[in-house]
């Protein structure tokens, strides 16, 4: 679990699930016993925000995320000049291509390809790109994620999105730390 202030910005284009990819990060970090805040915002570049922490949120909104998880090109754009600094963008590469920006780490995650060659769902390619987040970050615990996978999604897209989220999960903690970040 983390011991200090995280902001975590999910960055896309609406009906890509991004405000139940924040639904769910939101959750599991309140059961992982963490102090929680999140927002979203819809409409062209769709946004959800979460803020987990160990000790209560001063402000609830996210001015400068530390991690950036991306799944189109639109959102990039408008999302990663404002990255904090020592921050990490995750791009799904499919749909996102990333460009050099001095200072800031990122790398590219075959989240649709993975969702349409293992899951047979590219729709599923949220839930990768959460597990890799998650898996690298270890923001939170994948017990904490499957609880708020299973409460807060449709029961019949369960299966689907955790076996996702699972190889998503793999992906994020086979990233090297020095690569992608500053959570291990």
């Amino acid at each position: 679990m983390i011991d200090h202030p995280a902001s975590v910005r999910f960055g896309g284009l609406g009906g890509q699930g991004l405000v139940t990819l924040g639904a769910v990060l939101a959750e599991a970090g309140a059961r992982a016993g963490l102090k929680v805040a999140a927002s979203r915002a819809r409409g062209g570049a769709t946004r959800a925000d979460v803020i987990l922490a160990p000790d209560a949120v001063d402000f609830p909104h996210v001015i400068a995320p530390d991690l950036l998880v991306v799944l189109a090109q639109e959102a990039y754009d408008l999302y990663a000049p404002g990255l904090a600094p020592g921050g990490v963008i995750l791009v799904d590469d499919f749909f996102v291509r990333k460009l050099g920006r001095a200072g800031v780490r990122q790398k590219s995650v075959p989240a649709t390809a993975t969702a349409m060659e293992k899951v047979g769902n590219k729709v599923a390619a949220n839930f990768v790109m959460m597990g890799a987040a998650v898996g690298y970050s270890g923001l939170v615990g994948r017990p904490e994620m499957e609880a708020a996978i299973r409460n807060l999604v449709s029961g019949r897209f369960q299966e689907v999105n955790l076996a996702a989220f699972d190889l998503g999960l793999q992906m994020g903690q086979a990233l090297p730390a020095t690569e992608v970040g500053p959570w291990r």
